[in-house]
């Protein structure tokens, strides 16, 4: 009966230990740097069409991955992390694609094209994309 119990403590305190190491080593991993990455070209129009007309296809393609994303910016805005996120136009007139960049940008004219690299996080109404950087 005692060796049943070491056994058992022996396998919950393995555990405790490897499931410690291993959450360690996901907290100090470093974060993904897009700028290294060659992304997927694509317009903003495509792949808010591709989401909008299957979310399944489109997460296959784009979700986790470096995109390049090329398109007419709508708008400009400031999260509550003072990030800047920028919004492209889509055929839908109320959604499309949003960005928001891991450092500021600059000024982005409203009605300009810009392409930008980022790594795709899902759709929300909008393609969302994140840890955006200015590529032209």
């Amino acid at each position: 009966m005692k060796s049943k119990k070491k056994i058992a403590l022996i396998v919950v305190l393995a555990t405790i230990l490897f499931g410690s190491i291993y959450g360690y080593y996901m907290w100090n991993k470093p974060a993904r740097n897009v700028a290294g990455e060659k992304g997927l070209e694509i317009t903003a129009i495509a792949i808010f069409d591709s989401f909008n007309l299957s979310e399944q296809r489109a997460n296959a393609l784009y979700l986790n991955k470096a995109i390049q994303v090329t398109g007419e910016v709508t708008e400009t805005k400031q999260n509550q992390a003072g990030e800047t996120v920028v919004y492209l136009k889509s055929n839908d007139p109320l959604f499309g694609v949003n960005c928001t960049f891991k450092e500021n940008p600059g000024t982005i004219a409203k009605g300009s094209t810009i392409t930008f690299k980022g790594v795709c996080t899902g759709f929300l109404s909008d393609v969302i994309i994140n840890q955006g950087i200015i590529v032209k």
